[in-house]
Formats: structure tokens, sequence, C-alpha cells
């Protein structure tokens, strides 16, 4: 349950262990298929986290991102420190 995903801009892992979902490649290799038997509501949101989890994973290293963080204060101020 340990999901790699390669793409040109790096590789991403994530580790699914410690839910009861089954994964696998399909067709070929071109899918992956998740499944999980006796799901209640809350079991099926879990699913579709872990599905949406797998698709970010392949938007992380198909597409380039930049992040940039404002520190934002309304009323007492923060004290921030930038390493590295």
């Amino acid at each position: 349950k340990m999901v790699e995903v390669t793409g040109k801009y790096g590789t991403l892992k994530r580790d699914f262990r410690h839910l009861p979902v089954e994964l696998w490649l399909a067709n070929g290799g071109k899918e992956v298929k998740a499944r999980m038997y006796f799901a209640k509501s809350k079991q099926l949101s879990m699913l579709r986290t872990v599905c949406s989890h797998i698709s970010n994973l392949f938007d992380g290293v198909e597409k380039k991102f930049i992040y940039r963080m404002r520190l934002v204060y309304a009323h007492f101020p923060i004290n921030a420190n930038i390493t590295n």
C-alpha cells in the first residue's frame, strides 16, 4: 500500500498501510484502482480521500507549484524566523 509516483518534476511517495483499502494497477499500469469491502459511510469517505490523495500525487509531479506564504496578523504581532 505504498504509492510512489514519478514524473518530470520529481518523485512523491505516500503510505496507505494504516487504511483497510485494496490498491492495484489496472489497464496495463495506466489506472490505479481502489477497493474496500463492507464499507459504511465513514469508510467510503476514507476511500474517496485515498483516491483524492493519489490524484494529488499525480498533479504534484506533472505540474510545477510555487508556494508563497504571507505572514499577516490582526492584533498581536507575530515573530517569525526563516532558516535556509
